[in-house]
């Protein structure tokens, strides 16, 4: 499979996965999960939701743009989801 393809089907699965986030956090109500253009953050009182941003971390990482990083502060916690 050649990257740009590998790249594009990488998208459209985060992008579904971003849309089942989204609508967990009861933001999202389209039916239609085809049409859903992640935004690259998306902020709703405690959580944040990372679209294909970058992960700083002290060591050097080469594969550092998980597909969705979920932020929460009130937990304390962070997931890294990547396809």
């Amino acid at each position: 499979m050649e990257k740009n393809a590998y790249l594009m089907k990488r998208d459209k699965d985060g992008a579904h996965l971003h849309y089942s986030v989204r609508k967990a956090l009861g933001n999202e109500t389209r039916r239609m999960v085809h049409t859903h253009t992640p935004k690259p953050v998306y902020e709703q009182e405690d959580v944040t939701v990372l679209w294909n941003q970058a992960v700083h971390a002290d060591k050097e990482v080469t594969v550092n743009r998980p597909a969705i990083i979920i932020k929460n502060e009130q937990e304390k916690t962070r997931i890294l989801v990547d396809v």
